[in-house]
């Protein structure tokens, strides 16, 4: 293989991998509340013991999805009011390494397809088409 091709191989390999990984990347844009602006969670203001056990929960959700409880407990404490409000209410809405799964099958099969057709010769096992 010459070094022009293989410097053209290497450069489609690289254009791709950036091509995929920068389509995996979530982006939202979403209206600015009044409560966002002013810095009230909507408007609720909430007793302490009310919102101890809004803590509590939250801690305790996070403990679940493999958060040290330690690390839970320090993540929980330095939470503003609002913060733990916004959290309660949109725990499970909340992305947790979502998709990542997903990238690394489209980047292996982006990959293969580019071996069978011959761009590139990552894998041994994939045979380049005949021309």
């Amino acid at each position: 293989m010459s070094i022009p091709k293989a410097i053209k191989k290497l450069a489609l390999s690289v254009l791709v991998i950036v091509g995929v990984m920068s389509l995996s990347v979530p982006a939202q844009a979403a209206m600015v509340g009044t409560g966002q602006i002013v810095g009230v969670a909507g408007g609720q203001t909430l007793d302490p013991v009310t919102m101890q056990q809004k803590r509590d929960w939250i801690q305790e959700q996070l403990e679940e999805a493999g958060i040290s409880p330690a690390d839970s407990v320090l993540r929980v404490s330095s939470m503003s009011d609002e913060q733990v409000i916004q959290v309660h209410q949109r725990i499970d809405e909340m992305p947790a390494g979502a998709g990542t799964a997903g990238t690394i099958l489209l980047v292996f099969a982006i990959l293969a397809i580019t071996d069978y057709m011959g761009v590139t010769d990552i894998f041994p096992f994939i045979r380049p088409r005949e021309k």
